[in-house]
């Protein structure tokens, strides 16, 4: 078989994997929302959908915070990052400050950005899935609606606040220290744009975080009665999902490890912050539970779990 050939071959394979792993994501994910907790659990659960808990809808709280992130949005669009020439042999590595930044020069592995889209894009719809499906039936157009606010508002900070830095910091993209003549071609590799010089931090990871952090957050505070195994696979898919969007943009050469890291940080406080400024409160109007520091550790720790298979499980394909 030529080499094409098993290029071909290699590449269905990693499209195949990244199905599967999407498949058995969604299946854990499933099996958690509706799967009751084993008898030597010491919390009760209960089997059936959420009641109606929503988050408050206040203009006091809601506009400033829409108006911030819109603010924060036009800021950065004005902004423009400073382009610089790069030469046939690449920027100087020796710029790069951080060994584990340069140590990831020379990975421009194109199928990695376009995959990396794919799970950005499913981690973004993740937490209108869990909302929709851990509701119960005659809430769940309307909840998964309210819960659009709070999600528009932490994407809008998160992606402003992305945007205003990548503008401000000018720093090159890692694929701007590889010679033309490994460089790929094509739009996403041109180093002639500004596009080449945003690096920091990196957008798909701040996106991706902010996503898989509400919908943590967000589930925790609409179902403070769920079980462990809720609590554990919510955000352990959406931890996935966004580690394998971080990791992938690495292996594509558009982002260095200290891009995703801070953007993960940026999204991450986006995501959980925006909703626990909201009040969630029942169809009666009475405040809901807040979940126990005990949910929080499992949540957190499943997320981070989550992170770090989405990560292995990247690098495994790649």
């Amino acid at each position: 078989m030529n080499g094409s050939g098993i290029g071909r071959r290699v590449r269905g394979i990693r499209a195949t994997a990244s199905v599967a792993a999407l498949t058995a994501a969604a299946a854990f994910a499933g099996v958690g929302l509706v799967a009751p907790s084993p008898a030597w659990a010491d919390e009760v659960r209960s089997d059936a959908p959420a009641p109606s808990v929503r988050p408050d809808f206040r203009w006091r709280l809601d506009g400033p915070i829409l108006g911030a992130g819109a603010a924060l949005l036009a800021v950065g669009h004005s902004m423009n990052a400073t382009r610089r020439l790069v030469p046939p042999e690449g920027l100087d590595r020796g710029d790069v400050h951080w060994s584990f930044d340069r140590s990831v020069i020379g990975e421009t592995d194109t199928h990695a950005g376009n995959e990396s889209d794919y799970f950005r894009d499913a981690v973004l719809a993740y937490p209108v899935v869990v909302s929709f499906v851990s509701q119960s039936p005659g809430t769940r157009f309307s909840g998964t609606l309210r819960r659009s606010v709070p999600y528009a508002e932490a994407m809008l900070l998160a992606e402003g606040i992305s945007l205003v830095l990548k503008n401000s910091a000018d720093r090159p993209r890692p694929f701007t220290y590889v010679p033309v003549d490994r460089r790929p071609t094509g739009p996403a590799y041109d180093v002639t744009q500004s596009e080449a010089f945003r690096s920091m931090p990196s957008g798909h990871a701040t996106s991706s975080f902010c996503a898989a952090a509400f919908a943590m957050t967000d589930h925790l505070l609409s179902r403070p009665e769920a079980g462990w195994l809720e609590r554990a696979a919510v955000p352990f898919v959406g931890g996935a999902l966004a580690g394998m969007t971080a990791s992938l943009r690495v292996e594509a050469g558009q982002h260095f490890p200290s891009d995703v890291i801070v953007g993960g940080l940026i999204g991450a406080s986006s995501g959980v912050a925006v909703p626990l400024l909201h009040r969630y409160v029942s169809a009666d109007g009475r405040h809901a539970p807040r979940p126990s520091g005990r949910a929080w550790r499992q949540a957190v720790a499943s997320l981070l779990a989550g992170v770090g298979a989405g990560v292995l499980l990247s690098e495994s394909l790649h």
